[in-house]
């Protein structure tokens, strides 16, 4: 049937839309569609190609280890939406979606992996493998298929994924360790001999932690006495609860008087503090650690804990959403596929580099 130019102009009236034949394609880089890499040559997928030409959204996924878990769940979420925010303001839009199971569990996480590559949901994913390298054969089968894929807090760095975010574990802890050891000499502080634990003290993580607190803290103090070293971390709990936190530390302080100052690499210092308070050993015996709840923040407050790094989830979150809205949009990706983030330091009065409790009950108020 033909269409003649009154009854376009007709339909228009009427308030119809009139699509051309033909949209305009927009242009995919070259670099987009095909990038080198020291692992070999990416091409992207081209259902992802089409899609940009068609200039639809692209699908990113920041999937993690647990949706649930408290303070990192919620705060990735933000860090999510807060960089797929900036990607739109950026002029670069895509939907974003955080998947995951909702507590810690390898296969559950695998399978959803697995669904959602198969389903074609992703045209670029934001990963947290639950260890170091763990999750190798699922981001390479993405990668294989044309998804670029970034790592995100736990980094699986023999796998082809583009770049990693998170913390310099090993420079955390000596930012720690640093600040710890001011706020000794600023206070006055007699600290006989320094312990140090972990919930996993044989993952390197926690052993960078250490290794970087003992730098630090010598810094300030070069002859400082350790109880152990990165490498005989005191084990405090393998499920990281409080409750098994009291079960090691307290036997542990009773017997070793000397200790005065014990470092934790994780969460484990909210128990720490506990400890302390229990045997009555504020203002004789400290603590400094990672992480952030309301009893850690009380702790600092208290006087017993000096120093907790929030890792800033939120922001691992967010820079690898908005990598993968200007690799979409330009082909860019960081000449260093380490993207170290820095940690956000704690203490009771914060300072230059650091903020306050107050502050960090903020922090924590936006992720419940």
């Amino acid at each position: 049937m033909c269409v003649t130019a009154a009854a376009i102009a007709l339909t228009a009236v009427a308030g119809l839309a009139v699509s051309p034949a033909v949209a305009e394609e927009k242009t995919v880089p070259d670099k987009v569609q095909s990038r080198e890499f020291p692992w070999g040559t990416f091409k992207l997928a081209p259902r992802i190609i089409e899609k940009l030409k068609a200039g639809e959204k692209p699908n990113v996924v920041v999937d993690i280890e647990g949706t649930g878990i408290p303070i990192q769940g919620a705060e990735m979420r933000i860090g999510m939406q807060r960089g797929c925010d900036n990607a739109a303001a950026a002029g670069m839009p895509v939907n974003c979606r955080i998947t995951g199971p909702v507590n810690p569990n390898t296969s559950q996480q695998l399978a959803e992996l697995e669904t959602l590559l198969n389903s074609a949901q992703v045209d670029c994913l934001a990963i947290q493998p639950p260890l170091p390298n763990q999750f190798i054969n699922i981001i390479n089968k993405y990668v294989d298929a044309g998804i670029p894929v970034y790592t995100l807090n736990i980094d699986a760095a023999n796998a082809k994924r583009f770049a990693f975010y998170a913390l310099n574990e090993v420079n955390a802890g000596e930012i720690n360790g640093e600040a710890t050891a001011e706020l000794i000499k600023k206070n006055g502080v007699q600290v006989n001999e320094i312990a140090m634990g972990s919930g996993a003290p044989d993952q390197p993580w926690a052993q960078a932690r250490m290794e970087g607190f003992i730098t630090g803290y010598k810094k300030v103090f070069p002859d400082a006495k350790f109880f152990n070293d990165a490498k005989s971390g005191i084990p405090t709990g393998k499920n990281f609860t409080t409750q098994e936190v009291l079960n090691s530390v307290t036997p542990f302080l009773t017997a070793n008087p000397q200790i005065t100052l014990f470092f934790h690499t994780d969460q484990g210092v909210e128990g720490v503090g506990n400890v302390i308070r229990n045997l009555n050993l504020t203002g004789k015996v400290y603590t400094s650690g990672f992480n952030v709840s309301g009893p850690i923040l009380d702790a600092i407050d208290g006087g017993t804990t000096l120093v907790t790094i929030d890792q800033g989830f939120d922001y691992q979150a967010q820079a690898p959403v908005e990598q993968c809205a200007k690799f979409l949009a330009t082909g860019e990706t960081p000449d260093d596929p380490l993207q170290h983030l820095r940690p956000i330091v704690i203490t009771k009065a914060g300072g230059e580099n650091q903020i306050d409790t107050q502050e960090g009950r903020e922090r924590l108020k936006r992720a419940k």
